[in-house]
């Protein structure tokens, strides 16, 4: 009998050993399948004994350091679920790339279920990555997105092998009952639920290291009191054509707090996309000598109801400079491509209009729901 409850964790590594008691991957993947994958190459597969249909398909990217260069490196990027992974065929000797056994089996599984769109009989991929010699990473369950055959150079030589495109679901782990399961009897029950909903609807929800940091319109937005400090400061420093009278309400936050220093507003003229400017302390409760532990920064703050896109981070970005970061301030939200962008590409740290309100009720600049009296006065004496 199979022994339930074990399951493959997205980015955990596991053991691959020819010892039956210590082995976590062939030993854990076959179960008590009789078909199941063999100690071979890159590509294999788990057939169903009775049927010969292959229920999944098995792919091992060797990420181990290699004393030669290798042309045919594989691509797994967790950060986007975007995989390039190159088949079997990567010798010279293999005159075209159906000739290696594990490519004929994709080729043959895409063409017949994938490309015709026939997504109940596609097999799931179960992605494996080996960084060393005894162990295996493993990084999702994938479906076949694209194939195409690819020319490679190789000491004067061309060498033809079959790159495969595949798109990691969004699933964190995956049950080896939903494997056995489905290699056995043909059904499929029990999978994760980005694989079920792709098989039901062919909609692909492609898994992200950043997707626990990407939050909705719904967890960036206040409640409650929040709410209403943020709607008094829309109303009280409207400001549509420049934004100056949130800019400074933002420097008197930083002025308050002990380990933001040398906050000024940019010359309204020039500012180029840099609203403020500053130096922020790491560790301001702890000095030490003759380190400096102070850090630059630029911002951007934006009084408006839309979302923040992607290209207006792009533009705070492109100022910050090495060894510099950026802050962002708005009071409505920032969209989710955007979070995904900013998380993957720029130095910028984003400020919802949640968390400004969050910030200020921690602040005597805020009291019973609204901006006091007294901030919103020197706010309009000081933006004249």
């Amino acid at each position: 009998m199979a022994d339930y409850g074990r399951e493959y964790v997205v980015n955990k590594t596991y053991r691959s050993s020819s010892d039956a008691t210590k082995d976590q991957f062939q030993k854990w993947l076959n179960g008590p399948i009789d078909n199941g994958i063999r100690n071979s190459g890159g590509i294999r597969s788990i057939t169903n004994p009775d049927t010969g249909k292959r229920e999944f398909l098995v792919f091992v990217s060797d990420s181990g350091a290699s004393q030669t260069q290798n042309p045919w490196e594989d691509v797994i990027n967790m950060e986007e679920g975007i995989v390039r992974y190159w088949g079997d065929a990567k010798a010279r000797h293999t005159p075209h790339p159906e000739t290696a056994t594990g490519n004929g089996w994709v080729k043959d599984d895409y063409c017949r279920t994938y490309a015709q769109n026939d997504r109940p009989n596609a097999p799931p991929v179960l992605l494996f990555e080996k960084p060393e010699s005894g162990k295996v990473t493993f990084r999702g369950v994938c479906i076949i997105t694209d194939l195409r055959i690819e020319r490679h150079r190789d000491n004067g030589e061309t060498v033809v092998n079959y790159l495969f495109e595949l798109a990691i679901l969004n699933a964190n782990s995956i049950d080896l009952e939903w494997v056995h399961r489905k290699a056995r009897t043909g059904v499929d029950v029990g999978g994760p639920d980005a694989w079920n909903r792709w098989v039901r609807e062919g909609r692909i929800q492609r898994y992200s290291i950043y997707k626990d940091s990407i939050r909705s319109k719904e967890g960036q937005d206040p409640e409650g009191r929040e709410a209403d400090l943020l709607e008094d400061i829309r109303e009280r420093l409207d400001d549509p054509n420049k934004g100056e009278k949130l800019e400074v309400l933002i420097q008197f936050l930083m002025e308050g707090l002990k380990n933001f220093s040398n906050v000024e507003l940019t010359p309204e003229s020039g500012d180029r996309g840099v609203d403020l400017t500053g130096q922020v302390d790491l560790f301001s409760d702890r000095p030490l000598r003759g380190v400096d532990t102070k850090i630059e920064f630029k911002a951007q703050v934006k009084n408006r109801g839309s979302s923040i896109s992607g290209k207006e981070l792009s533009r705070l970005a492109s100022r910050v400079d090495d060894g510099e970061i950026g802050l962002f301030f708005t009071t409505s939200h920032y969209t989710r491509s955007a979070q995904r962008e900013n998380l993957s590409t720029y130095p910028v740290r984003l400020f919802s209009g949640g968390d400004l309100v969050e910030l200020l009720f921690q602040t005597d600049l805020a009291d019973n729901g609204k901006l006091t009296d007294e901030v919103v006065e020197d706010i309009h004496e000081e933006v004249g």
